[in-house]
């Protein structure tokens, strides 16, 4: 009967895909060893899914990402696909243990896109790595939360929960608005 159940969620899961877009299955075996698939494992009971985007297309030529005096700024770079985007990344993190349980993050994010990103704020979310169990999950302002083409924000927090109480798994992900 497991079987058949199985069968069935993957048929499922096959033929809802959304041409373009995969599913990655990630898990946390009981070694601690953190896995990802492009299907669930048929022995786990318990992971985490995540949909991923469309591959952007092939980068043209090289860009020139020189700043501009003119602007005063950077000049973020001119890859066609974000153009007319932003684009946040993390340039920087650090995860401090700052008590028994409680750690302190803090880091920088820059704007590589070539439109203002509103709203920035970096994604915390914690993992239990034996069982893969989500323990927290919370949100880091940046400083600053409007990031023009080319410039930087920093963020830090501290937080005092349980789920640092030995060994944890910390995302720390870009995201806005």
């Amino acid at each position: 009967m497991r079987t058949c159940l199985l069968a069935l969620t993957a048929a499922l899961l096959v033929a809802g895909r959304v041409p373009g877009q995969d599913t990655v299955y990630r898990w946390t075996d009981e070694k601690g060893t953190v896995h990802f698939a492009d299907v669930p494992a048929p022995h786990v009971n318990h992971f985490t899914t995540e949909a991923l985007p469309e591959a952007p297309p092939a980068q043209a030529a090289a860009v020139d990402t020189a700043p501009d005096a003119a602007a005063g700024g950077v000049t973020p770079a001119a890859d066609e696909s974000l153009k007319g985007q932003a684009h946040v990344v993390l340039k920087d993190k650090q995860a401090l243990a700052v008590g028994p349980s409680a750690q302190a993050f803090r880091g920088t994010v820059k704007n590589e896109g070539s439109a203002e990103a509103r709203d920035v704020y970096v994604a915390l979310v914690v993992t239990e790595p034996v069982q893969g169990a989500e323990c927290l999950r919370n949100e880091i302002d940046v400083e600053p939360s409007m990031l023009g083409p080319g410039q930087e924000g920093s963020f830090g927090a501290e937080f005092d929960n349980p789920c640092f109480h030995g060994p944890t798994d910390a995302d720390l992900r870009v995201e806005w608005r």
